[in-house]
C-alpha cells in the first residue's frame, strides 16, 4: 500500500517525525510532498520515505495553487499512490484536488484545525466554503480532536460518517518515554536555565508556549496575570513565555510592550525543540488561553512533564485534559485566567493534577499507545 502525504510546509509534516518509519516497518510506502525546508531530507532519510518538493502556497492564489496541482498531479501519475493525504488548508485543497482528477480512490483530508472559526465577515465565509468543498472531495477526513470533529457537523462542513479520529485525540501522540519524560533531563542543565532566566527566586511561575498572538488568547493571559499580581502582592510570580511573536496574527502594541516591559514576564524567544521539555519543567502550571485549535499538544506535552494545566474550553483544547484530574477549565478573560491561577497556588492540588496528567498521557497519547491505532486506522479507511 503506497500513500502521499501532502503538506504545505514540511516543518508540519515533523509532528509524524517517527510515525512514518513506523508505517514502513509496517508494509505501507510512504511518499511525502511539501515545499523544501531545511532538514526535511534528513527527515525523509530518517523515516524510510521518498520526498518531493513541491512549491505549495500558505495562502489561497490561484495560480500558485493550480500550478501546485499540476505538480502533485505529476507525482500521482508516476509514483500511482493507493491514497493521498492532505494537510493543512491549502496543502488539502491542492492535494484533494489533484487526487480526484488522477482517479485515484482514497482521498483523505487530516485535519489539524479550522481557521475559520475565529474569523469574520466574508474571509469568514471564503474560509468556511473552501472547507466544505475539501470536505466534499475527499474520500474519509481525520479530526485531530474529537472537539473538532464535532464543530465541523455542527457547523455543517461535512457529515459524521466521514470523519475518523485517533484514539482519544492527536495526529500521533508524543515521545513521553524518551522525549518528556524528567527522568532523561539534566539536572545541571535545568539549573542553569532556571538561573539564567531568572526564576530562582519565583514562589511560583506560571507558562505558555506558542506562538504569541490573539487566537491563542494571549492578551488574555497578560491581562490575567497583571491581575494575579495585583491581587496577591505578597508572592513572587513569574509567567514564563517560550516562543517567538507571530507575524500573521499580530498582538496589539500595548500588549506587546506589556510583556517586554514587564521584570516578572520573561521571554524566551523560538527555541530548539530538544530545550521544551525544560521549559515545561520550569513552570509551576501550564496555563493555555486559546481560542482554537487542532488539539491542544502543547497542554499534553507539558502533562507529560507533570506539570498542572489551565486551559480553555475552544473546539481542540477541551480535549487536551481530564477536568480536575489533570487540570481546570478556565474562560477566555483576565478575570478567569486570574482565578485558574490563584486556584493553582494549591500546592497539593497542582502536585495532584501534575502526576495524573503524566499518567493519562501514558495511557493516552504515548506513541507506543498511538502508533498502533494510526496503523489500523490505514488498514481501515485504506480498502
Amino acid at each position: 500500500m503506497k500513500a502521499l502525504h501532502v503538506f504545505t510546509l514540511a516543518r508540519t509534516s515533523y509532528f509524524f517525525d517517527g510515525q512514518f518509519r513506523y508505517l514502513s516497518e509496517q508494509g505501507y510506502e510512504i511518499l511525502l510532498a511539501a515545499k523544501p525546508e531545511d532538514g526535511v531530507e534528513e527527515f525523509a532519510e530518517r523515516n524510510g520515505i521518498k520526498y518531493f518538493p513541491v512549491d505549495i502556497p500558505r495562502s489561497i492564489s490561484p495560480l500558485a495553487v493550480l500550478k501546485s496541482i499540476s505538480s502533485i498531479r505529476k507525482i500521482i501519475k508516476a509514483e500511482k499512490p493507493d491514497a493521498v493525504f492532505g494537510h493543512t488548508p491549502v496543502g488539502a485543497l491542492v492535494a484533494m484536488i489533484a487526487a480526484k482528477m488522477a482517479g485515484v480512490k482514497n482521498r483523505i483530508y487530516y485535519r489539524h484545525g479550522i481557521i475559520y472559526s475565529t474569523m469574520e465577515g466574508l474571509k469568514k465565509s471564503i474560509f468556511i466554503a473552501e472547507e466544505k468543498f475539501v470536505s466534499t472531495l475527499a474520500t474519509g477526513i481525520v479530526n485531530v480532536s474529537p472537539s473538532l470533529g464535532a464543530k465541523c457537523v455542527k457547523d455543517g462542513i461535512n457529515g459524521a460518517e466521514k470523519q475518523y479520529v485517533i484514539g482519544k485525540g492527536t495526529c500521533g501522540g508524543i515521545d513521553a518515554q524518551n522525549i518528556f519524560n524528567l527522568e532523561r533531563l539534566s539536572a545541571e542543565r535545568l539549573d542553569q536555565e532556571r538561573t539564567r532566566l531568572g526564576l530562582n527566586d519565583a514562589d511560583i511561575v506560571f507558562g505558555f508556549c506558542g506562538r504569541f498572538c490573539k487566537d491563542k488568547g494571549t492578551p488574555e493571559l497578560i491581562d490575567g496575570f497583571e491581575m494575579f499580581k495585583k491581587r496577591n502582592p505578597g508572592l513572587t510570580a513569574r509567567l514564563l513565555l517560550v516562543g517567538p511573536f507571530d507575524e500573521r496574527d499580530i498582538l496589539p502594541e500595548e500588549t506587546k510592550k506589556k510583556m517586554q516591559e514587564s521584570v516578572d514576564i520573561v521571554l524566551t524567544g523560538r527555541v530548539s525543540r530538544e530545550m521544551i521539555p525544560y521549559y515545561y519543567i520550569l513552570m509551576d502550571c501550564f496555563v493555555f488561553p486559546s481560542h482554537r485549535e487542532g488539539f491542544g499538544m502543547c497542554v499534553i506535552e507539558a502533562s507529560a512533564m507533570e506539570v498542572p494545566i489551565l486551559v480553555s474550553r475552544s473546539h481542540g483544547c477541551v480535549d487536551s485534559i481530564v477536568e480536575h484530574e489533570t487540570g481546570e477549565y478556565i474562560e477566555l478573560t483576565p478575570e478567569s485566567i486570574c482565578a485558574g491561577m490563584e486556584l493553582m497556588l494549591d500546592n497539593k492540588l497542582r502536585s495532584s493534577l501534575g502526576t495524573a496528567g503524566r499518567r493519562k498521557v501514558l495511557e493516552w497519547y504515548d506513541f507506543s499507545v498511538m502508533w498502533p491505532q494510526v496503523a489500523e486506522l490505514y488498514r481501515k479507511i485504506l480498502k
